[in-house]
């Protein structure tokens, strides 16, 4: 019977450190606070780029952003926009727009243009071939003011489809930007 018993404690004990040293899969995909989003417009034809910055080091609530940019775009122009995201509460700031990238299959960029004369298209797809967004080309018309909604979505576990509503997955980060085209 102590045989058996020894044999016993002995499984429990294999057991408990190979279950010990798994990290489950919530603490692999443990959400990055972003802090910062960078907008960098690129007028095609032009080595002229503008960025445009929203920061918020503590992140949401606490205290208000230091930074909150304005877009402003010239009209009739069209522009290669690539963003980029950092989580600049940490030393040094640490990138995310890679890690977006790579778990690409489980984010989408979403971009709700409303009252300005822009139009948002051709998002740089996942390795599924489904909308990502982290670069978008972006046509201004006439001159114009409104806002742009900037949201990225993150949709775990094969959510992720073509057509999805913005309303699909879990909001990572909601911004609305003022835009003028002038």
């Amino acid at each position: 019977m102590k045989k058996y018993q020894k044999m016993l404690l002995g499984l429990v004990v294999v057991a408990s450190i190979a279950t010990g040293c798994k990290k489950n899969k919530e603490e692999l995909n443990e959400e990055e606070l972003i802090t910062t989003v960078q907008l960098k417009f690129t007028e095609t034809g032009t080595t002229n780029v503008s960025t445009f910055t929203f920061r918020d080091i503590d992140g949401d609530g606490g205290n208000a952003p230091t930074a909150f940019d304005n877009i402003v775009l010239a009209p009739g122009k069209t522009y290669d926009m690539a963003i980029e995201l950092k989580d600049e509460s940490k030393t040094p700031a640490v990138d995310i727009t890679d890690e977006v990238k790579e778990e690409g299959d489980e984010h989408q960029f979403y971009f709700v243009v409303s009252a300005a004369n822009v139009t948002i298209s051709n998002l740089n797809n996942d390795a599924n071939g489904l909308p990502l967004g982290t670069t978008a080309r972006w046509v201004t018309g006439d001159a114009s003011t409104g806002t742009v909604k900037v949201v990225l979505k993150h949709k775990p576990g094969g959510i992720k489809a073509a057509g999805d509503p913005i309303t699909k997955g879990e909001t990572d980060i909601e911004l609305n930007f003022n835009i003028r085209v002038q």
